[in-house]
């Protein structure tokens, strides 16, 4: 199975943007709507993606010699580029959070301990099955990111979040299928990639709320009731974080399903016009 004959050709090339965002800007701790339990979740998604990338980058090399399709080669060239520079700038941002009082290298050990343990317990083709498995995660969380893009903006603080945020959620779209289609190609084994992503898709909310917890134990960070019963809407709410995720994560478990099905093109088509103060903050 190629690139082009699954669609994934049709987003067009995936082309690695280098961003300038000014992590400065993030002064408040609690920058997400004041509420601990909010900022937690995003301090904890961020402190996932610089290593998390990497693994991603490494299990889709290790299957690039095998891949023939001239279109997915280039893809795979791009996926590797955007993936590389998500690593970099999450660096900054969780550098810039640890310098505001957040644990965030207890927390970034931890993940790379876990990942460290699947580069040795699980063959590569595994690996591959957790990636694109996480992509399809990346994808959902991106649609859902670039369809509420001002969840955090109630009280106006100031933050470069939202920015990076729909700059990484566009870029997460549109090479959301090149892990999956190297998968299909390379290795085709369509009960392990069901298998390894029911495991992945409940460890992944676990993870998270493992590493909110460490963040708020090292902050010794009580949240209120108002802020649980806040964070309980933000997610469990109609259009919820995790409410409207949960069935598009189960999108990925049935056979023969490939990322093309769910058509979010229209999503990064006009980003630029849509978000022109984040596409200004391109420069490269």
């Amino acid at each position: 199975m190629t690139a082009v004959q699954t669609g994934i050709g049709n987003v067009g090339t995936i082309k690695p943007r280098r961003m300038a965002f000014d992590m400065s800007q993030l002064r408040e701790k609690y920058f997400f709507r004041g509420n601990p339990i909010l900022s937690t979740l995003m301090y904890a998604l961020s402190a996932s993606f610089p290593d998390g990338e990497r693994f991603f980058i490494d299990s889709v090399r290790h299957y690039q010699k095998d891949i023939k399709d001239p279109v997915l080669l280039e893809q795979i060239r791009g996926f590797i580029g955007q993936e590389a520079h998500h690593a970099r700038i999450h660096e900054d941002f969780n550098d810039r959070a640890q310098v505001l009082g957040m644990a965030m290298d207890k927390v970034q050990r931890r993940l790379k301990g876990r990942l460290d343990t699947g580069r040795r317990k699980l063959n590569p083709s595994q690996q591959l099955a957790v990636t694109a498995a996480l992509e399809h995660i990346t994808a959902t969380l991106a649609q859902w990111t670039l369809e509420n893009p001002e969840p955090g903006d109630d009280d106006n603080r100031q933050s470069p979040l939202r920015e990076m945020l729909i700059w990484h959620a566009m870029e997460e779209i549109e090479h959301k299928a090149v892990a999956f289609d190297v998968y299909k190609t390379a290795v085709g084994n369509e009960k392990q990639r069901i298998a390894v992503a029911r495991f992945i898709f409940r460890m992944f909310w676990i993870q998270m709320a493992i590493s909110q917890l460490m963040l708020l134990w090292c902050d010794r960070k009580l949240p209120s009731l108002k802020d649980i019963r806040e964070a309980w809407a933000f997610m469990w709410g109609e259009r919820g974080f995790r409410r409207w995720a949960a069935p598009e994560f189960s999108k990925y478990l049935r056979p023969g399903f490939h990322p093309s099905d769910i058509d979010q093109s229209k999503l990064i088509e006009r980003w630029h016009l849509n978000y022109p103060e984040v596409a200004a903050l391109q420069v490269g």
